[in-house]
């Protein structure tokens, strides 16, 4: 899978031009420096006392960043994976250029915004093993990428891919402030194979914070409840501590209206009932089997409502035994197919609200779930656990109910109490607080000044 755009863009260099001359100040000598890699001999911005040097200054063009991210997230198996790529397509709309490399799993497919500086190089698994994966795609990125490292003014990692590079990117800050290092910690270790493997993951993540804290320019994490939990245990300074939370573009994840999606509705069984949505993983601890036995107990009370089960994961096919083994295929939907990006659009539009009933787990407890901003963007009501990461999203704004707790009684009680207190809320509100904290062009424009920041360009 590749998406390579057809046109060049301007070259950043052409953003510090002005007229010929012979003398050059340092500062701008090393600023060039830094953004091309070399001063062309036509070039030359001239010393202090020269007036030509006003012109450049009063233009204040934004320089064009060419940004390198390496992220192990498999496309065609990650739900996010897409909402990744198209925050990273919304920093290229700001005129820079995206080149980012991610694995993929075979018959994946995508469709990405079209942008002409943006780039998609992706690494094929055959198949995808936790350690064999991720070690085949070190190997294939470091090739690719330190071939072509010493042009980007910026070099982001996750904490799955940095490790690979550590050396190379040690030795180089021996000699060079360039390029910018940033890491994004997108999530705290989650893994549900057994306690060797998360034990493995929990110390590939710590000692990739740990590396990054001696070289790395920013430390992004994804809500700020991470970044202090992270600071504390570890000691990292606070000035290399960002907050990158999960974004939305607005652009695919926008309010419908139940006409566009009637027919969905209908082959769903949502006619009459209430339809409860919950879209992403199907593992363990997330509380999905709960929820699953509270419709169970909700079916036995009568109460009009179907949960529409959209994802894979290792506890898919457990969940369909279990809906079958106790008749429960007229309250509960799983779906054949494993959707697209547009297909969750049509069943968040389909059903009535979405439910993410996440305990209180360390796995979870500070996360930013993409889920939770995009039912908000498309102005859906929600059933949501009582966390920080919850709360940190939505706070008090009457989008949502609260559960008092996630075991099944708790989430069927909770259900119980959405009924009849759902008309007292406004679901209009959730696209405005995505709006004005969450849609990827904020994110972005957040992220591009905190390169030309560590860059010391300020806009």
């Amino acid at each position: 899978m590749r998406y390579i755009p057809n046109t060049a863009e301007r070259s950043s260099a052409d953003l510090l031009r002005t007229s010929s001359g012979r003398h050059y100040t340092k500062v701008a000598e090393e600023r060039h420096k830094s953004l091309s890699g070399q001063i062309p001999r036509t070039y030359a911005v001239r010393a202090k006392n020269s007036p030509m040097l006003k012109p450049a200054i009063s233009q204040k063009k934004k320089p064009k960043l060419r940004i390198l991210v390496i992220r192990y997230v498999i496309i065609g198996q990650e739900f996010y994976a897409e909402s990744e790529l198209r925050q990273l397509a919304a920093l290229a709309r700001r005129g820079h250029e995206v080149t980012v490399l991610m694995p993929t799993s075979p018959g994946a497919q995508m469709t990405l915004p079209s942008v002409c500086s943006f780039k998609l190089e992706t690494v094929l698994l055959r198949k995808n093993t936790p350690v064999l994966s991720l070690i085949f795609f070190e190997l294939r990125t470091v090739w690719k990428a330190l071939r072509s490292a010493g042009r980007y003014d910026c070099l982001i990692f996750d904490s799955l891919s940095i490790l690979a590079f550590f050396p190379y990117l040690l030795f180089r800050r021996l000699w060079s402030r360039y390029p910018v290092l940033l890491l994004r910690v997108a999530t705290n270790p989650v893994e549900t194979g057994g306690r060797l493997r998360s034990l493995a993951l929990l110390f590939i993540y710590t000692l990739s914070i740990r590396c990054a804290g001696i070289l790395f320019d920013k430390i992004f994490f994804i809500t700020p409840m991470l970044g202090r939990l992270y600071s504390n245990q570890l000691h990292l300074s606070e000035s290399r501590i960002a907050v990158w939370p999960s974004s939305v573009d607005l652009g695919c994840f926008y309010p419908k209206s139940m006409a566009e999606v009637e027919r969905l509705r209908a082959e769903l069984g949502l006619t009459d009932r209430l339809g409860v949505l919950y879209h992403g993983a199907l593992s363990r601890a997330r509380g999905i089997r709960e929820t699953v036995e509270a419709f169970k107990m909700l079916k036995e009370e009568g109460v009009k409502a179907t949960l529409v089960l959209l994802g894979y994961g290792p506890l898919r096919e457990e969940l369909r035994t279990l809906v079958r083994s106790n008749l429960l295929e007229d309250v509960v939907k799983i779906p054949e197919a494993a959707a697209t990006l547009s297909e969750v659009v049509d069943y968040i539009s389909a059903c009535d609200a979405e439910i993410v009933p996440m305990p209180d787990h360390p796995w979870w407890r500070y996360q930013c779930f993409i889920k939770v901003l995009e039912s908000l963007a498309m102005n859906k009501l929600l059933i949501v656990s009582d966390i920080p990461a919850n709360r940190w999203i939505i706070g008090d704004a009457p989008v949502a109910f609260y559960l008092k707790g996630t075991s099944s009684r708790e989430i069927a009680r909770g259900i119980r109490e959405f009924f009849e207190i759902r008309d007292k809320l406004d679901p209009s509100l959730g696209s405005q607080i995505v709006a004005s904290r969450f849609s990827a062009d904020k994110i972005a424009e957040t992220l591009e000044n905190q390169i030309l920041a560590s860059l010391g360009i300020r806009r």
